[in-house]
């Protein structure tokens, strides 16, 4: 069994770490962004299947339960009208949520790099 010299496995190791501390912010604003973004996305076009605004979008304008009286059909709007602006605010509040977490991403990695540093300082001096 061939064994590593401790010497190569701590160049290596010193190495690799130097690389992907130099590539992570790269990654993190352009890969990383892109996929939680994409998350997000997702979340939110979920959020309007979750809530089922589509499906009383769609429907607004059907009489409920067959009632295609001028009252019944009145009475159907006026109540999916209630119901549609109630769970499209429940969508806006997930998608102005998610905007929050995606602003978020974008500022917690240079905040953490100032914190890391302005702490280093505190502890240095």
């Amino acid at each position: 069994m061939i064994t590593p010299s401790r010497q190569l496995v701590f160049r290596t190791l010193l190495s690799e770490g130097i690389r992907e501390g130099i590539f992570w912010p790269v990654w993190w604003y352009s890969r990383g962004l892109g996929e939680t973004s994409t998350w997000l996305l997702r979340s939110v076009k979920g959020s309007v299947k979750f809530f089922g605004v589509d499906v009383w979008v769609k429907n607004w304008f059907v009489p409920m339960y067959g009632d295609a009286s001028i009252a019944g059909s009145l009475i159907s709007f006026g109540v999916r009208s209630v119901v549609i602006l109630v769970r499209g605010l429940g969508v806006i509040l997930w998608f102005a949520l998610s905007i929050l977490l995606l602003l978020v991403y974008v500022l917690v990695f240079p905040l953490a790099f100032i914190g890391f540093f302005v702490h280093l300082i505190g502890v240095l001096f």
